[in-house]
This record gives C-alpha cells, sequence and structure tokens, in this order.
C-alpha cells in the first residue's frame, strides 16, 4: 500500500479547479452543456444517432399535465426522474406494485399521492442544477444483468467511463449498497470499484473516498470481468464525439435483455473514479490531449494500449519487477502446442512442482530431453505474464483439491507478489485451466456476444399477444366472439443482428462446436421473431421446435375421448397468490437459494415462471391446489431454477443460458420429474394431449379450436382458451391460418429423456447445467466441467 501511496502522491492528480479550469472550460461548449443537463433531450438525441437508451413512457412537463395525467398509461414497473436532477437526486426506480402502493427498489412503498407530490417537488426545482424550475419523466425501468447485478443492494449499477479526445481516460463500477437507497451515487454511500481499461477487470475498491479490501457481505470483488467491455468503451467514445464534449463522463448500465445502454451523460462529472483506480486522472488526460484520434474505434485502442494496467506498469518501471497473484494462469510450452494451467504461488517452496498424473495425462513425459527418471523431475518451457521460463520442476504424487502445479521462489526472482490481489475465484479451481484452440478471451468474447444476442431473442416476449387479459374475458362472456391477436413491436433489429452473428468464426473444438451450434439456434430464433404474424411462421416453428406426428395426435385424442366424461373433482383448499409465495419462499431456502425472488404479475398466460435474472414470476390472480403447487415446485424450481444455479457455476455463461436444443431437454425433464415424484403417468397428462391435438389444426382459426376441444374432448372453456391461445400464438391476427409449436417439446423432451434413461444415462448429469443429451459425452470431456451442486433432494437415492 505505501508503493501505491507514493505513485498517486505524484503530480497529475485532478481537482475540482483544475478540472473546471483546464477541461470544462476549454472543452465543453456551453450549447453543448446545456443539453447534457436535459437527460430528454440529450437521450433523444443519442438515440437517433443509434446510442441504445432507456425508452421513454411520459413526460410531466407543468402541473396541468400532472392533473392530466393516467398512472394507469404506465407499466407495472418504470422510473421516475427530474428532468434536469443531478447527483441521483429525485429519482424513484418502481419495480411494481402491491394493492394501491408503488413499490421502490429499495423496498419502500409510496402511494400515489406520494408520487403526485415527489412529481410536484421535481417540477418546482428541487433536485434541479441551481434549483431551476424542471420536467418530471418516467421511463424504462432497467433490470441489471445478473453478472454485474448480483454484487449491488437492490438498486442498478452502472459503469462510469471518463472520455476525453475520443479515448476513454477511466472508468468505474459504481455499486448500489444499502446506505445509499438502492442508487449508484458515491456520494450518497455507493462503491466505487475501478476497472482497467484494457482488460474491463474490476480493480481496487473505493468507498467514501478511500480504498477497501472487500465490500460488506460481498466480499473482495477484484478480478471480475465487466461483460461487452469493448462494446461500453465504443459507446462511450461515439457519445463524446456526436454531443462535441470534449470531457464527459458516460454513466452505461448491462441490462440483462439489450445489453449495453446509456443512462446519462455528465459535463460535469466527479472526481473520485481515480481513486477507485488509485491513479491521477489529470495524467492520464494530459497524455492523449495532443493525440491525434480521428475515429471512436482509434480512440479505444489507443486507451487500452496506455492505461491497461497502468499500476502494475508503474510499479515495473520503479521496481523493475512484474506483479502476480497468488494464483496465476502459467502456459507450458510443448514442441507442438501451448497448455493453460492455474498455478499456485507459493515462496515458502524453493523449487517449482507438478503433479505426476497431470504430466502423464498431458504428454509432458515424452518431451525430448525433458524427464529425469532417477531424480523424479521434469525440465519444461513456461511462460508467465509474457516472461518465459526455462525450469526444472519436481514431480510429486498424492491429490490436491485446488492445484496441479506450484511456483516455487527459485522461478520467481522477476516478479513481486500482491496477496490482495487474489480473488474468491482464485481458491476454487478445482482442475487445471486448459482450453483448446481458440484463446481463452476469444471464448469468452463469443460467450459474451452469444449471450446478449440470446437475451435479445426471448420468442416468448413477442408472441404473447398484448391486451390477451381483456381479449380473454370478452370471449368468456361471449362465445361468439373472436379474440383479437396483436403484438408488441420488436424492442431490436433482427437482420442487424443475425448480420453479427453469421461473421463470428469457431474451431472444431468441443467449445466451438457448442458455440457454433447455439449461434445457428439463435440466428433460428431471430428469424421466427421477425416473420411473426407472417406466412412462413409456422415452417419456422416446426423447423425451431418440431412438430407432432400423425401417431401422437390420435394417441392423444384417444386419451381425452377416454376421459371426456370424466368427473371433474372440486378443488378444495386453494391458495392464493401470497400463501403460494410463502410456500415457494420455503422451498427456496431449502436449497439455500434465498437470492431468488418471488415477485407477482397480472397478465401472465402461465401461472408461474423462472427468469434467469433470479426472479420468479407467480401469476398473482390465479389460485392453486395445494397438489399444483407442489408439481410447480417440482417444475420451476427443481428442475428449471437449479440447473440454473449449476449452470451458473460453470466457466461459461452458455452452460447458464443454454445450449441449442436445450429448452427441449428442460421440460422434457421437468415433465419426467413429475411423472416419477407423483407417480403420474405422463400418457396420462390431458393437458398435453390438449396442445398436441390443437396443433394438429393449423388451418383452424383460435375460436374454432377452442370450440372444437369444448365440443369434442370435453375440455372446459377456460383451458380450451388457454391451449387454443398457446398454439395460435405469433400467427397473426385472429383468423390467420398456422400454429405455434412450441409445446411440443414437452412431449418430445419426455420421449428423450425416457430414452437417455433406458440407455443407463445418469440424470444427475443433465443438471450440469442447461444442457443437451446430444452433447453431454462431448461436454464431460471439458477440463473445467463442475459437477451440479444443486440436486432435488429425492434425487439422493435415484
Amino acid at each position: 500500500m505505501n508503493l501505491l501511496k507514493s505513485l498517486f502522491s505524484n503530480k497529475g492528480v485532478l481537482g475540482i479547479n483544475g478540472r473546471n479550469v483546464l477541461y470544462l472550460k476549454p472543452f465543453n461548449p456551453k450549447k453543448a452543456i446545456k443539453m447534457a443537463d436535459n437527460k430528454i433531450k440529450s437521450k433523444k438525441f443519442l438515440s437517433t444517432r443509434g446510442v441504445p437508451v432507456p425508452k421513454l413512457y411520459q413526460i410531466i412537463k407543468d402541473r396541468k399535465d400532472l392533473e392530466n395525467f393516467n398512472f394507469k398509461s404506465l407499466p407495472s414497473s418504470f422510473v421516475l426522474k427530474p428532468n434536469k436532477g443531478y447527483g441521483g437526486e429525485g429519482i424513484i426506480p418502481i419495480i411494481g406494485k402491491s394493492g394501491s402502493k408503488y413499490l421502490s427498489a429499495s423496498g419502500k412503498e409510496h402511494s400515489k399521492q406520494q408520487i403526485e407530490e415527489h412529481i410536484l417537488d421535481i417540477l418546482d426545482g428541487r433536485y434541479s442544477i441551481n434549483n431551476a424550475k424542471d420536467e418530471a419523466f418516467f421511463e424504462q425501468l432497467i433490470i441489471s444483468d445478473d453478472r454485474i447485478g448480483k454484487y449491488s443492494y437492490k438498486g442498478l449499477p452502472d459503469i462510469r467511463v471518463v472520455v476525453h479526445n475520443l479515448v476513454p481516460i477511466m472508468a468505474m463500477l459504481r455499486l448500489p449498497t444499502k446506505e445509499s437507497d438502492g442508487k449508484a451515487n458515491l456520494h450518497l454511500g455507493a462503491v466505487g470499484v475501478g476497472i482497467d481499461i484494457a482488460k474491463g477487470q474490476t480493480t481496487h475498491i473505493c468507498y467514501k473516498n478511500k480504498i477497501i479490501e472487500e465490500i460488506p457481505q460481498i466480499g473482495n470483488i477484484r478480478g471480475i470481468k465487466i461483460p461487452f467491455w469493448d462494446e461500453i468503451l465504443l459507446i462511450a467514445s461515439r457519445i463524446q464525439l456526436i454531443t462535441n464534449l470534449g470531457y464527459l463522463a458516460v454513466d452505461i448500465c448491462i441490462d440483462k435483455h439489450m445489453g449495453p445502454v446509456l443512462l446519462e451523460i455528465n459535463a460535469r462529472a466527479g472526481l473520485s473514479v481515480q481513486i477507485a483506480n488509485m491513479a491521477p486522472l489529470r495524467q492520464r488526460l494530459e497524455q492523449v490531449r495532443k493525440i491525434k484520434i480521428t475515429n471512436p474505434t482509434k480512440g479505444v485502442r489507443v486507451a487500452k494500449d496506455l492505461f491497461g494496467n497502468v499500476i502494475e506498469k508503474e510499479i515495473k518501471q520503479i521496481s523493475g519487477k512484474t506483479l502476480i497473484k497468488p494464483v496465476e494462469t502459467i502456459e507450458i510450452i510443448k514442441k507442438n502446442e501451448t497448455l493453460k494451467f492455474a498455478a499456485q504461488i507459493d515462496t515458502s517452496k524453493k523449487k517449482s512442482k507438478i503433479r505426476r498424473k497431470l504430466a502423464i495425462a498431458k504428454g509432458l513425459l515424452n518431451e525430448k530431453n525433458s524427464y529425469d527418471e532417477k531424480n523424479q523431475t521434469i525440465k519444461l518451457k513456461f511462460s508467465l505474464k509474457g516472461k518465459r521460463i526455462i525450469t526444472v520442476f519436481d514431480l510429486i504424487d498424492g491429490e490436491n483439491k485446488e492445484y496441479e502445479i506450484i511456483l516455487g521462489r527459485r522461478d520467481l526472482s522477476d516478479f513481486l507478489i500482491d496477496p490482495s490481489l487474489v480473488t474468491k475465484k482464485d481458491h476454487f479451481i478445482p482442475k487445471p485451466i486448459i482450453k483448446e484452440d481458440i484463446k481463452e478471451n476469444e471464448y469468452e468474447k463469443i460467450d459474451n456476444l452469444l449471450y446478449s444476442a440470446d437475451t435479445k431473442a426471448k420468442i416468448i416476449n413477442y408472441v404473447k399477444p398484448v391486451r390477451i387479459t381483456l381479449e380473454k374475458r370478452k370471449f368468456l362472456e361471449d362465445e361468439t366472439y373472436t379474440p383479437k391477436l396483436r403484438y408488441k413491436e420488436l424492442r431490436f433489429r433482427p437482420e442487424e443482428e443475425m448480420e453479427l452473428l453469421s461473421n463470428l468464426k469457431f474451431d472444431d473444438s468441443v467449445l466451438g462446436q457448442l458455440f457454433r451450434d447455439k449461434r445457428d439456434e439463435i440466428v433460428l430464433k431471430m428469424d421466427l421473431i421477425k416473420n411473426i404474424g407472417k406466412e412462413n411462421f409456422t415452417d419456422l416453428s416446426k423447423k425451431l421446435y418440431g412438430q407432432p406426428s400423425e401417431k401422437e395426435v390420435n394417441d392423444a385424442k384417444k386419451l381425452l375421448i377416454q376421459h371426456k366424461n370424466d368427473l371433474k373433482s372440486e378443488e378444495i383448499d386453494l391458495l392464493n397468490f401470497e400463501e403460494a409465495k410463502l410456500i415457494l419462499e420455503k422451498t427456496l431456502r431449502n436449497y439455500s437459494l434465498e437470492n431468488w425472488s418471488i415477485l407477482g404479475k397480472r397478465n401472465m398466460i402461465s401461472s408461474c415462471s423462472t427468469k434467469k435474472n433470479k426472479i420468479i414470476l407467480l401469476k398473482k390472480t390465479a389460485y392453486f391446489s395445494r397438489n399444483k403447487l407442489e408439481k410447480l415446485i417440482t417444475h420451476e424450481i427443481e428442475t428449471h431454477l437449479l440447473t440454473n444455479e449449476n449452470g451458473a457455476t460453470q466457466a461459461y455463461n452458455i452452460f447458464k443460458y443454454g445450449l441449442k436444443d436445450y429448452l427441449k431437454i428442460q421440460e422434457g425433464l421437468a415433465m419426467y420429474n413429475i411423472e416419477k415424484k407423483f407417480r403420474i403417468p405422463f400418457s396420462s397428462n390431458k393437458k398435453i394431449a390438449s396442445l398436441i391435438i390443437a396443433m394438429s389444426m393449423p388451418e383452424k382459426t383460435i375460436s374454432e379450436i377452442i370450440k372444437i376441444l369444448i365440443k369434442e374432448y370435453g375440455i372446459t372453456q377456460k383451458d380450451a382458451f388457454g391451449t387454443a391461445l398457446k398454439v395460435k400464438r405469433g400467427v397473426g391476427d385472429e383468423n390467420a391460418k398456422g400454429i405455434f409449436t412450441k409445446d411440443y417439446l414437452y412431449f418430445s423432451g419426455y420421449k428423450a429423456i425416457k430414452e437417455f434413461e433406458n440407455k443407463g444415462g445418469d440424470l444427475k448429469d443433465l443438471y450440469i447445467g442447461k444442457v443437451n443429451i446430444e452433447y453431454l459425452e462431448k461436454i464431460k470431456t471439458l477440463p473445467f466441467i463442475l459437477s451440479p451442486k444443486y440436486l432435488p433432494n429425492w434425487y439422493t437415492n435415484k
């Protein structure tokens, strides 16, 4: 720490006066500052130029607007902001409603009257710069990408990037805390975490202008990789070019669906960013001031060249040594290939050591003149932090639960070890880090790109008809009424995404195959979304999900006809939303998964849905029998949620968001689990049978399908409506021909699971993550794959 203090005490620390005189006045025209201060105007201006921003819902310009404003026109979640606010003041993020109360992200309840009073304060200029009269506006609530959101307290974390001369100078991750009331502003008590410009990795943690070792209740988050890092830097540089602000800070968040999104621009950014990075800001600004930068791409490249690992570079200049962590990745250089491993740095050992079992497995003993059988040593060449070292390793036996390679002090004379750089991740590397043909950062880049594209290609979000609750009520009141099927506009451009994905390059390694096949599936999903309401929608749906065979349809018809006259058992002891929520929360506690939240939502087609941002949506208007709720727990929590959690422990996100065709296995596994746990044969599932039959009638309208299900198969009016709606989603208007075959996955998935079991497959392997049986054996050859941490409690004896 003394070394860092000495570095920071030199010239180059930027203060408020220096910022104003040297950078704001010369480089920021008054007109440009005025636009930056106006959030609505600046976002509209940037949005039309391709910068992603949250959706604007409504603007309240004056008291008359407020008097006439219909709060029912707002979605259930939104953010209320002052247009000319600063420092995070006056912002209220609303995550939902409880009765007539609005729930903020920090957990507070607000009545409509309190919201109106807050808007009046905004209009009177309470939160604006210089207390000038202001406007209030409602915009989209951004849900943070879980890879960043899990480190913050309830609110929305963001990434602040300081830009000058098109070069991203310095950046930090701002994390809301309980003290900051869920806001990301450091002066309110939020935490700032420096980010290495070149790597996009977190470095030092700053709280109230002091460096701390870890965040309370979270721990040390150094070394965390920021998703979409290159894209974030490029957006920040482009914004500086577009706005003509020569010195500014850009605040960007990462939305779980859209990726990087601009929150706001700041022409008077605070200076805590230099504390979080333990580096003087003025020094960096002066370094780029006279460089000729022609475009944002070059600006980002210059930033990475100049400012990556700046502290490490300065330490090396002073000491002549490179800074390393207690655990580092090394590359062992063989004659025809290079292998990557995690190595423990241990200066208590004089010589370096390697596990005999690993050396044999990787063919290191076969290298010419390397193996000394008498002394049980092996001579190897390896690279650490770019420096090549030739040394003799001792071969050791026995088991080491963490590291297979230990580097002793004889090979570390050119390095300095900083114990504070150790991360939680370093303690849990059970196997050597061995990547295949593509470099590690290329794998991660592809993984992030596919993750971003997949979150945009959420078919269910777009095939769900708008105002369907109203249409359902009209139909149930009048059977002659034909429900209207209308769909929301797309929030992304499928063609652009598909073109981007088509340019990705893959090798023939196992990971390369997984990524390539997932890319092809995402492209198909985007093509389906692009064709919602069009003639070829059905063909694309069949290509993606399959379709029932004639035999499967006939079997479904026989089942329903056989049970057509069954008396409906009266359901007693029904549970409402709150009661069901308590039972689900207890289940989550039993699996030590209290980090998941259960939220109520009114307009849902299904009664329950598991989201990948650690949220379970439960239909607020639904009632559940205890039997139905137990099946729901098995389906949603003990299948989807547990595999989601296991997937999150793997090295790549693809095991969390899902390999190609993972959904078929997920839904089939859920059906199988219900069959085994409750001893109810899948073949007797009347709900699935009715869906299969409905899919066999693509030429019928939604109303015709409903009538056939009621008259010929004894389905209730309510269930017939739900079944018909599921298979006609996305087809077009209410009279269009065609079907949506996604729900066939329950049937085809169950068959795949049964076949897997009959061949001796272990169902526990399917809990590694969101996987597909087709790839299972290949996946198990990957050295970094972890065994599933979470399994259904009743799987213990399977």
